[in-house]
């Protein structure tokens, strides 16, 4: 299978920010200053794309065996196995479903979504961010240009067809982070600490996403750069907020920069010691996690800080443990230092998901919450072997690249959005019941969920909740939602 990749030829930056920007609106891509060694930046650098798709066949009842998922995300140091976090488009096919008492899934009714209708509702998305980036970008300080048009390069590559969806919205999101950040920027209003550090942490994120998209990278590490870049992203706005503490505004600078340096040197790294191991993804994807839920309004004030403060640490010495620049011994006593850091980041965030509480919803709207920060979190190559028995025949058959999304479909059905291998876009119908039971016993055990898939993990907890009182055993997932019911 073909790998994706958005990395395109680069080509003479102009020196005018506005001008690199106006040229890459008319579809022209543009070349970039390389970033300095050891993953930090001052300029922007080159940008990237990826790997194409139908039919849907009645659902058999016949049982398959799950193959063991291969790579799967290591566990960071010093912990008990955990399951990794990484990536992951529509015509209808039903859902086999031999569990008693339930009626076999049925295609819903409605439009049926091609390939290219999945493609091109991303692409007005992409279209309409890139205007906006455009727009901001007129005002935006010079230095920023050749990020700009990297930027605007990325999204560009992103609308080939063989994208997958996820990475494609992935990047969305973070260029709608990032514009957002510019208009901080160029407000006369913003603190000169907020100021700097927005543009620093802009020029680090954008190089970020731009070595992600090399062609050596393989595209499940593709896929969990991608989220953590996002999540990562999501504290930008909190950054250039007047009413921000210094104190705080400091750590999530330190952190978004830290991180995305790290990420930068795991691709990067040559020697096996330091290669782009699913360890220091994993590490680094415990830390998006943090950062995003720090910059949950939802987060009350002590916590942030304390999650900001702890990000800071861990996000350090996961730069330092992928550093080449740093000694052996220097990069080993790292990796002892994240480890610990890491354990805090668990307690942290388990602390802030019992001071939240499940959340008030139906099992519906719990479900395609869960699925949806479960499809994102997981590797998909995990998922592919863990639904596998679950899947309709197409999916089984081709093999599954990308769990993008799930949508309600009543109260106990959800339509779940997949890229198959052959990149063809196909959705099914899903038993509620039976997805989050093998989702609670196969893929995220409770110990893993909310240091995996964060505060939306409780979304998880409130359905094997709602599931209990039908009857339905869920694995450990009902042990913590009773515990959090409980705090």
């Amino acid at each position: 299978m073909a790998r994706t990749s958005w990395r395109y030829v680069p080509r003479t930056v102009c020196a005018s920010a506005v001008a690199a920007v106006v040229a890459l609106s008319a579809g022209l891509t543009t070349g970039l200053a390389a970033p300095h060694a050891g993953g930090e930046v001052t300029a922007g650098t080159p940008a990237q794309t990826t790997p194409p798709p139908p039919a849907t066949t009645p659902p058999s009842d016949h049982p398959t065996t799950d193959p063991p998922a291969t790579d799967p995300p290591a566990t960071p140091p010093g912990e008990p196995p955990d399951t990794g976090p990484t990536t992951s488009p529509p015509s209808r096919t039903p859902e086999p479903d031999n569990s008693p008492g339930d009626e076999e899934s049925s295609a819903p009714d409605g439009d049926e979504q091609s390939a290219d209708g999945t493609v091109e509702a991303q692409r007005q998305e992409v279209e309409a961010v890139t205007a906006e980036l455009s727009r901001v970008a007129a005002d935006a300080p010079e230095e920023l240009g050749p990020s700009v048009a990297e930027l605007t390069g990325i999204l560009r590559q992103t609308e080939a067809p063989e994208t997958p969806p996820q990475e494609r919205e992935g990047v969305i999101e973070t260029a709608r982070e990032l514009t957002a950040a510019l208009e901080a920027i160029n407000d006369p209003r913003i603190p000169e600490d907020a100021r700097e550090g927005l543009i620093s942490a802009v020029k680090q994120v954008v190089a970020t996403l731009d070595v992600a998209g090399e062609p050596s990278v393989p595209s499940e590490q593709r896929a969990a750069t991608v989220l953590t870049v996002r999540r990562s992203a999501s504290v930008l706005e909190l950054i250039g907020d007047r009413t921000t503490s210094k104190a705080l505004r400091k750590h999530l600078i330190n952190s978004v920069r830290q991180t995305n340096s790290a990420l930068m040197m795991s691709h990067e790294a040559k020697t096996p010691a330091n290669s782009a191991s699913p360890q220091g993804f994993q590490a680094t994807a415990r830390i998006g996690v943090a950062l995003a839920t720090a910059g949950e309004s939802e987060t009350s004030d002590g916590r942030r800080n304390g999650l900001a403060g702890a990000t800071d640490e861990a996000s350090r010495s996961s730069k330092d443990a992928n550093d080449p620049r740093m000694s052996e011994e220097d990069r080993a006593e790292a990796r002892k230092e994240l480890a610990k850091q890491l354990k805090r980041l668990k307690e942290l965030l388990e602390d802030e998901a019992m001071a939240r509480g499940l959340p008030d919803a139906p099992l519906g709207e719990a479900a395609e919450v869960c699925t949806n920060a479960v499809f994102e979190s997981v590797s998909d190559q995990i998922l592919a072997g863990k639904l596998k028995q679950l899947s309709p025949p197409p999916w089984e058959d081709t093999g599954v690249k990308d769990y993008w999304k799930s949508e309600r479909s009543g109260d106990d059905s959800l339509d779940v959005h997949a890229q198959l291998r052959n990149n063809q876009h196909d959705d099914a119908l899903f038993r509620v019941a039976r997805l989050i039971t093998r989702l609670a016993e196969d893929v995220v055990p409770a110990r893993d969920l909310i240091p995996t898939v964060g505060t939306p993990g409780l979304h998880c907890l409130q359905s094997a909740r709602q599931l209990d009182r039908q009857g339905v055993e869920t694995a450990t997932w009902l042990e913590l939602a009773q515990a959090v019911e409980k705090s």
